[in-house]
């Protein structure tokens, strides 16, 4: 192992944050390419990274000065992205039994009626928004853009994306709410699959 790597390892162990911002700098486009092929999708490779580096941050005072740091980090990622793989197939199985569950293969006059007035306040809920969260909202998803990419498109950031989705569906609920005694988990289905 070469002298510096020991450096940095035992920085990071003393808890020195510019240790930890080396080691970042040093291996989180490895590591995010090496997510990137398990999970496919660019926003779950970024979120296994933030794991990554998170664990971390939490075990530094275990990391072992002798032994390979790129090892370590490539263990701790294999057991990120299989945790967030499990995440994801679960997320998956729980919306495939919730469409099964709220919404009947064919619907009778009455219930299509009823979507129909749903989708009709749905879409006067989305027109009550700011210019600017409604813009977020639907292209997130009208358009199944993803975050990164309507930050890209709007000239703002990736948390800023989050927070316009987090309060334009906060705010739909709301309007909706006065209207009809909407249960969280069909609002759930109502936003997810119209």
């Amino acid at each position: 192992m070469k002298p510096e790597e020991i450096e940095i390892i035992e920085g990071l162990r003393n808890g020195d944050t510019s240790a930890y911002t080396r080691i970042y700098d040093l291996y989180h486009e490895r590591l995010y390419a090496f997510a990137i092929r398990f999970v496919k999708l660019p926003e779950l490779a970024e979120d296994v990274l933030q794991e990554v580096f998170l664990t971390l941050w939490r075990v530094k005072d275990r990391v072992d000065s002798t032994r390979s740091l790129q090892a370590y980090l490539y263990k701790i990622s294999r057991n990120c992205i299989f945790k967030t793989l499990k995440k994801n197939a679960r997320q998956r199985e729980i919306t495939e039994r919730i469409k099964v569950m709220t919404v009947p293969l064919t619907f009778s006059n009455e219930e299509q009626l009823r979507w129909k007035e749903y989708e009709a306040l749905l879409s006067d809920a989305i027109n009550c928004l700011p210019v600017q969260r409604r813009k977020v909202f639907c292209l997130c998803r009208d358009e199944g853009k993803t975050y990164d990419g309507v930050a890209l498109e709007l000239g703002i950031s990736k948390n800023t994306v989050k927070e316009h989705m987090v309060l334009a569906t906060r705010s739909i609920k709301s309007y909706m709410s006065r209207y009809i005694d909407f249960q969280p988990l069909i609002l759930f289905v109502f936003l997810s699959f119209f």
